[in-house]
């Protein structure tokens, strides 16, 4: 996440459930609740709360590979990525094989290559 205004990284996150607020909320408001009474238990009065901070943030994601293979479980995802690669996925006949995914390089003849993932249904 980038600060839009300043082009600093505001956080990177890499591991699994990572958080980061990057802008904090405002305190709320009172709803009707706070103002019942016992002769007027359904009050048509609120509270507005007050406004939490604005921030302009650029998202980029990192890339895992150029293809990715997805679809259903004992399809052959992981028949074709060892066929078009040198990869050595575990190929099974079985339900959700495919635990963590796989990556596998193609190259073409001319010279250019490009990245192929096996991913988990």
């Amino acid at each position: 996440m980038i600060d839009d205004e300043t082009n600093m990284v505001i956080a990177d996150l890499v591991e699994p459930d990572d958080e980061i607020v990057a802008a904090n909320g405002g305190r709320g408001g009172r709803g009707n609740v706070h103002f019942a009474t016992p002769k007027n238990p359904a009050p048509e009065l609120a509270e507005n709360g007050e406004p939490g901070e604005e921030r302009r943030v650029r998202l980029e994601l990192k890339l895992l590979a150029d293809v990715g293979l997805v679809g259903f479980p004992s399809v052959g995802k992981s028949t074709l990525l060892a066929a078009i690669t040198s990869a050595k996925p575990k190929i099974g006949d079985y339900h959700f094989t495919t635990l963590s995914p796989n990556l596998g390089m193609v190259r073409l003849n001319d010279g250019r290559d490009f990245a192929v993932a096996d991913l988990p249904g």
